[in-house]
């Protein structure tokens, strides 16, 4: 939060009050009656810039450090200040109007008790005079009233600004609290760091259990906005660990600590990368671990085939071929082409690229293309070698806009991207869910069976991630890729349909509580996988176990916001 408040000026007691002096007092209540919350009052012609609105303008964010904990505070200490001022300088300009509207009404009295007999006489006279009269009485009620309202609305703001400075210095203090917990420990390759223990002896037991924000990217804030719901979770506050030679800046615990949660892994108890997760994101890996459950698929690396290549045109059915490059996900960089021969003029000079024929006979959704989203929940335990698979039983359909024809080569039409709706009311879901499961266990068992996914000794790992299906009519399904760190929508994203249940639920999973329940997280399968290969001697090591496996994440964008 920024410690300036843009648009706040100081408005001092001459500038309110300064009304020319041969301003009449008839048109003096009308205009400045004008001022209400949202706009300043403009009394005797005065610029309504002069009595800015009470808005507030920085509200407070959960901080991550204790610097930006500081600088929050200190910001909005500071906004309470000036929402001090601009509210004295309001019900200044009220006060003011009040007195104006007073003397009008003295005034408009004292006319009416001076009356001339001649006037008293004049019919004309007596009815303008007692409309001044009723007109001086009414503007000193409106004054009157607005003066209470404009206090109401003063005190609503600074109670406003309180609760917020409120919420800064409790966090300041919960910070404190933390880092003073002298049970966590530095965390460290091998061996372990010894845990402390107290005067008799006896090892220190954390007051908490701790996350971490150390801005990698991904999921890893949002995983702690939801561990943070949990009333025995706390904010562990970063700190700057190291640059690379680039100049990108990356955070760690402060002291260096091994918390409970943190999107750094080597400083984390529990993972949220999977160690080997390339075999499963990289469009040419994963073709090892699915045969038979993917299209026919074709390489080009380096503007050449790799292996085999497609059939000639006559060959091949009239459908859209696709040319995507293998390390991108989310309908990126994808090319749509009638026939495989002109597949090679679509790519770049290096690079690898993925070629697919479309699939036959798809099924449609009222005519038009469509995907299945299905989300995949696996966890490795802190033995190394069991994994738990979970799928989940909701998912997303992702609909194309335009009616599909084979010859319609268009992005818009062939290309599903988007998630469109829920896929609970969908009358193949039921048929297509068991299928889409059958082969995600198939497939992650493949990969811990070989080795491709490998153990963390001592570190639960998790990851939630999708695999994209398309079904046929004949009631296949297809798997196409599985995208590591998919689209997840919160409540605040999307009030109505988001995926705060699925994530609770996940991680109610992974770190389970007394008021976490897995949801519709379907149980699919247990593997044993390889036992970890011992660690290197620390000697031989450049850098902190795992750093890469982060920084490789963050390099690659692997989330989207």
């Amino acid at each position: 939060a920024g410690r300036s408040v843009p648009g706040v000026g100081y408005a001092n007691a001459s500038t309110l009050t300064g009304a020319p002096k041969h301003a009449g007092h008839g048109t003096l209540a009308p205009r400045a009656l004008a001022m209400d919350e949202s706009k300043a009052a403009k009394p005797f012609g005065v610029r309504e810039k002069t009595v800015p609105a009470m808005d507030i303008f920085v509200t407070y964010e959960r901080s991550w450090s204790i610097q930006d904990a500081l600088d929050q505070h200190s910001a909005l200490a500071e906004q309470r200040e000036v929402l001090t001022e601009i509210g004295r300088n309001r019900l200044r300009v009220r006060h003011t109007q009040l007195s104006f509207a007073e003397l009008e009404v003295e005034e408009a009295l004292e006319a009416a008790k001076t009356m001339s007999g001649l006037d008293a006489g004049d019919a004309q006279r007596v009815l303008q005079i007692a409309g001044r009269v009723k007109a001086a009485v009414r503007d000193l009620r409106t004054a009157s009233r607005m003066q209470q309202l404009e206090q109401g609305i003063v005190n609503k703001h600074l109670a406003q600004a309180d609760a917020e400075s409120e919420k800064a210095r409790l966090e300041m203090t919960s910070i404190k609290e933390v880092i003073d917990d002298k049970s966590l420990v530095v965390a460290l390759d091998d061996p372990p760091a010894a845990t402390p223990v107290d005067a008799n002896g006896k090892p220190l037991k954390q007051r908490y259990r701790y996350c971490t924000n150390c801005k990698v990217g991904g999921h890893g804030q949002r995983f702690c906005e939801y561990f943070l719901e949990r009333p025995d979770w706390r904010v562990y506050p970063n700190q700057g660990w190291f640059k690379d030679e680039k100049g990108n800046e990356y955070h760690c615990p402060l002291g260096k600590k091994l918390v409970n949660f943190a999107d750094e892994t080597h400083f984390s108890r529990i993972a949220m990368y999977l160690k080997g997760r390339a075999w499963l994101e990289e469009k040419t890996k994963v073709l090892d671990l699915a045969p038979g459950k993917m299209p026919d698929t074709y390489i080009i690396e380096d503007g050449q085939w790799r292996g085999a290549a497609p059939p000639s045109d006559d060959q091949v059915a009239d459908l859209p071929w696709f040319v995507k490059e293998a390390d991108r996900n989310w309908g990126t960089s994808i090319h749509v082409c009638a026939k495989p021969s002109a597949c090679l003029s679509l790519v770049k000079p290096t690079g690898v690229y993925v070629v697919q024929p479309h699939i036959k006979d798809p099924l449609l959704h009222d005519g038009r293309k469509c995907h299945i989203k299905f989300y995949v929940l696996l966890v490795g335990f802190e033995d190394g070698v069991r994994w738990n698979l979970y799928t989940f039983k909701e998912g997303y359909l992702s609909i194309s806009p335009n009616k599909w024809s084979p010859t319609d080569l268009s992005k818009d039409t062939q290309v599903t991207i988007i998630r469109t709706e829920r896929i609970g009311t969908w009358k193949a879901w039921p048929d297509a869910y068991p299928k889409c499961k059958a082969v995600a266990v198939e497939v992650i068992e493949r990969a811990v069976e070989q080795g491709k996914l490998e153990g963390r000794l001592g570190k639960t790992q998790f990851e939630i991630f999708s695999a994209d299906f398309i079904v046929d009519n004949s009631g296949g399904v297809w798997l196409f890729e599985f995208n590591m760190s998919p689209v997840l929508k919160d409540p605040k994203d999307e009030p109505k349909v988001n995926d705060a249940d699925m994530v609770r639920g996940a991680l109610s999973i992974v770190a389970p509580w007394s008021g976490g329940s897995p949801g519709l997280w379907d149980f699919a399968g247990e593997f044993r996988g390889q036992p970890p290969p011992p660690k290197a001697p620390p000697a031989e090591k450049e850098k902190p176990v795992d750093s890469a496996d982060s920084a490789d994440v963050a390099a690659s964008g692997s989330s989207q916001p």
